[in-house]
């Protein structure tokens, strides 16, 4: 009868090591898991701040057309108070072109002759 109790003692030295090990084991797979947990919270953080980023670039780049669009038709507007309408600036440049050629070549029509004689004259004098 005395072996037995040493018998159950290292029986409940084996369980109690055992208990130890299937704790630690468990400690082990909750760190584990909580550091997959941790991994699938930071990568779904980054997805988040990727689609915010892009959503922010989208918004920026809608701001950023809708501006030039109104900048140009400002512009637009300017050039044509400032400039006049091109066609009409064009047609009335080349009016008045043609009115002035027009009295150029009256201009020499008219002293064509007076311009020749004097030429003759000129030409033939001799000065002694």
């Amino acid at each position: 009868a005395p072996s037995c109790p040493s018998l159950y003692g290292a029986q409940d030295t084996a369980l109690e090591t055992m208990d130890a090990t299937a704790k630690a084991h468990i400690g082990i797979q909750k760190l584990l898991q909580a550091e997959q947990d941790a991994a699938e919270i930071v990568a779904k953080a980054k997805q988040d701040k990727v689609a915010r980023l892009k959503q922010a670039k989208a918004e920026a780049d809608e701001e950023i057309a809708a501006y030039k669009a109104q900048r140009q038709a400002q512009f637009e507007v300017f050039s044509k108070d400032k400039l006049g309408d091109s066609g009409a600036h064009s047609k009335t440049t080349q009016s008045a072109t043609e009115e002035e050629l027009l009295l150029i070549s009256q201009q020499v029509a008219g002293n064509k002759d007076t311009m020749m004689n004097m030429l003759l004259q000129s030409v033939t004098e001799v000065s002694v």
